[in-house]
């Protein structure tokens, strides 16, 4: 199944950002002044912003389902075959899934439904992770 970039987790990623940079300049304009909270703010968004961007080319770009796992295939095209340990389900929106490769600590993976072309999919990896991670418990 390939992956695309996903709205709903591009706009909560957008709404985090917001949130966060006009923190930033309310606690900065009133010790600092409104030039300095402006650069703080930016500063921040800028940081934010460059870090969504990493986290986003390294995301898997297509997956397959396994017996008890995943293969997960990034965009130069390497494959890796990854363990279901864990797996949170948003209602019919996004899935959160832990996945153990052979070697190495475990990474974080989300799947939101419109990053899917298809619900079929999305429903079928839900079951699999819910599966595999009761397993693990």
């Amino acid at each position: 199944h390939t992956l695309r970039p996903s709205r709903f987790l591009w706009s909560a990623t957008a709404a985090f950002m917001a949130v966060a940079a006009g923190s930033v300049f309310q606690c900065a304009a009133a010790y600092a002044g409104l030039f300095s909270a402006c650069v703080a703010a930016l500063t921040v968004t800028a940081a934010l912003a460059s870090a969504a961007w990493g986290g986003e080319r390294r995301r898997p770009v297509a997956f397959e389902i396994g017996q008890d796992g995943l293969t997960t295939w990034d965009r130069t095209g390497h494959a890796q075959y990854q363990r279901i340990s864990a797996c949170a389900q948003w209602s019919d929106r996004l899935l959160a899934l832990t996945l153990v490769p052979a070697e190495g600590r475990s990474v974080s993976f989300l799947v939101a439904a419109d990053a899917l072309a298809n619900a079929g999919a999305f429903r079928e990896l839900a079951v699999r992770a819910r599966r595999c991670a009761q397993e693990h418990l």
